[in-house]
């Protein structure tokens, strides 16, 4: 049994723990420094315990390893710089698992635990270590040593397990503090540099705060914005409308009234300077955990939206100017816009069309292979189709052009069934004038047919005609029978083409040219060739080309022209020095039947067949002004033989 001095004496060191672990947490009450806090503690546990170490050491980031924070009886170059390790083997590796305090009686006999390098080195023989903090977040280790094996006693764990709770309490305030310090900072950042504008608006209707945002959205400073009433006639409040907000319909006294968010509210207000803007308000009420606010208060955020509805407004005035129907879908191919073209043509209105999808209103069009296709590849390989057909549901032709972008799909559309007549008509009409060519052809075939026998006949008799009693009517004779072979070979090129020629055969157009001048009367006019090539053509067709340049020009030249043909670099031509065609004429003049003789006599078949002869064999032919002022009938792209 205890005597009574030693009972006296155990109860003053309870008394005295007591008192420590209660300056201990006093202190911590009173004091922010960590440092003081843990160094006093320390002192103070070595001290009360009559230990020579006491220490708190701290986890470091790495968890690897123990930090002397702080302590009694080290040497000065310990403090902040010795570290003990982290092992499963070690007295503070199994406390910071464990979590309770951990009594070490003899570290030479105790088979649980190996001596830290740092406490045999300094002869510790017995300790006591507490988690400061918890086991799954540990701040550190507090811990008391003495070279004394079985220093310890069971009340001397309750007194360290009693300080590291102070201590942990202390750590875990301080985390807190600071984590919380750390959330309001970042709250403060995302509100400062946030894209939208901030406001709170408090009970009574005043803004207590504005972010940077808002101050330069409205184009006020921040003084001046917390001055302002959430009502203020300075604000000039409308709805897109141009209308007075209302006092129930403003964005604060809804959100009072109903205690219910709103969304993409449009509202128009005036900045200083006078300008309207226009802002998407989002509001909420703004609810805390402060027992002592009375509520009434609300957070709104602003979108300055002014650009886009400009935008909006210009997109839709550029829409009402498309004459063709245009409509928009979105990625899903639901409408989101219809112009009044296409509401007269879909025969739907905007109403009924937007929001719906283009498949549900026209599923006919859906089971149409090249509507589908068209409309699937736009949006999925992003590149423009297009599609003509005739789409029963509606009753007409439609062209379509689709313009894919990011957000969905531009149709433009219009009805072509007047264009699909008219070209259905052109088709009907060029196969009757194929069919009444084709009649033509085979007529002319005939009559060429049955005239150049009775021609060829009447020029075998003309040529046994004697000249003696009346020469001339025989020559008259003669050519005429010439004048009619030649009108046939004419009509079969101007109707047959290319199949009234005969075989090709090289032709000199010097030698053609001199035969066909000897053809005419040239009376006064003069031939000159410049030409010495071949080319593979029917000799009698380049002969009436000749003679048909010839006499146009002795005919339009007068008696004393002077005729030339020249070779050019790539082709023919035959000049004259006459009056020359004015230029507004140069095409007419190779029309069927054009003539300028105005006695009747011209054929207007002599320039279009020599246009013809050019065409059959793949020449150009055009008419321009020769040197001396006459005209001048070129041939290009002619091949001649030899090159």
């Amino acid at each position: 049994m205890d005597s009574p001095s030693e009972t006296d004496a155990g109860v003053a060191d309870h008394v005295r723990r007591q008192e420590v672990v209660a300056d201990i947490g006093q202190l911590a009450l009173e004091t922010d420094d960590l440092d003081r806090l843990l160094r006093d503690a320390s002192d103070a546990i070595a001290e009360t315990l009559h230990a020579e170490y006491s220490g708190v050491f701290e986890l470091q980031s790495t968890e690897d390893a123990l930090r002397l924070w702080d302590g009694a009886g080290w040497p000065a170059d310990c403090i902040g710089t010795a570290t003990a390790p982290v092992e499963s083997g070690l007295q503070t590796g199994y406390t910071l698992r464990d979590g309770g305090p951990v009594l070490v009686e003899d570290y030479r006999s105790d088979d649980r635990f190996a001596t830290a390098e740092l406490l045999d080195e300094r002869g510790v023989r017995s300790g006591i270590t507490a988690i400061i903090g918890s086991v799954e977040e540990p701040w550190g280790v507090l811990g008391v040593y003495s070279t004394t094996a079985g220093h310890f006693t069971d009340p001397d764990i309750s007194f360290v397990q009693n300080v590291s709770n102070v201590l942990t309490s202390t750590v875990e305030n301080r985390r807190t503090r600071r984590r919380l310090e750390a959330e309001k900072l970042l709250k403060s950042q995302i509100i400062e540099t946030s894209p939208v504008g901030i406001v709170i608006v408090g009970a009574g209707g005043t803004i207590e705060f504005a972010n940077d945002r808002a101050v330069e959205i409205y184009d006020r400073s921040r003084d001046e914005l917390e001055s302002f009433s959430h009502d203020d006639l300075r604000w000039d409040l409308v709805d897109t409308d141009g209308t007075p907000l209302p006092a129930e319909e403003l964005p604060f006294n809804k959100v009072l009234e109903s205690g219910e968010p709103i969304f993409d509210m449009e509202v128009g207000l005036r900045k200083p300077d006078g300008q309207r803007i226009w802002v998407s308000v989002n509001g909420s009420p703004l609810e805390t955990d402060d027992d002592d606010d009375d509520g009434g208060r609300a957070v709104f955020t602003f979108t300055d939206i002014t650009d886009r509805l400009r935008l909006e407004g210009e997109f839709e005035e550029i829409l009402t100017r498309i004459t063709d129907a245009f409509y928009a879908l979105d990625e899903e191919f639901r409408f989101t816009h219809v112009n009044a073209r296409a509401e007269e043509l879909l025969q739907h209105s905007e109403e009924e069309l937007v929001g719906e999808t283009l498949w549900d209103v026209f599923p006919s069009a859906a089971e149409i292979d090249e509507v589908w296709d068209a409309f699937h590849t736009a949006r999925d390989e992003q590149k423009p189709t297009s599609y003509e057909l005739y789409y029963d549901t509606l009753d007409f032709w439609v062209e379509a052009n689709l313009y894919p972008s990011e957000s969905g799909i531009s149709v433009y559309f219009r009805d072509i069934s007047d264009r699909v007549k008219r070209e259905r008509k052109l088709e009907e009409t060029i196969e009757e004038l194929e069919q009444s060519n084709e009649q033509l052809e085979s007529f002319a075939s005939m009559l060429a047919h049955e005239i150049r026998n009775p021609v060829t006949i009447g020029q075998i008799y003309s040529q046994q005609l004697s000249t003696d009693e009346n020469p001339q009517a025989v020559e008259y004779v003669e050519e005429a029978f010439d004048r009619i072979e030649e009108m046939v070979d004419i009509m079969l090129l101007l109707t047959r083409g290319d199949g009234a020629t005969g075989d090709r055969g090289p032709v000199s157009l010097a030698d053609v040219a001199r035969d066909a001048w000897a053809d005419v009367e040239a009376c006064g006019a003069t031939l000159s060739v410049d030409v010495d090539d071949e080319v593979a053509a029917d000799e009698t067709y380049v002969r009436h080309l000749f003679r048909n340049l010839f006499e146009n020009a002795i005919t339009h030249g007068g008696d004393d022209v002077d005729v030339r043909v020249e070779r050019l670099s790539n082709g023919f031509s035959v000049a004259d020095d006459g009056v020359g065609v004015p230029e507004a004429d140069r095409e007419r003049v190779f029309e069927e039947g054009y003539t300028t003789t105005g006695d009747g006599q011209g054929t207007g078949l002599g320039l279009a067949f020599v246009r013809e002869v050019a065409d059959v064999y793949g020449w150009e032919c055009q008419l321009a002004e020769s040197d001396a002022g006459g005209a001048r009938i070129e041939f290009r792209g002619v091949e001649f033989l030899g090159e």
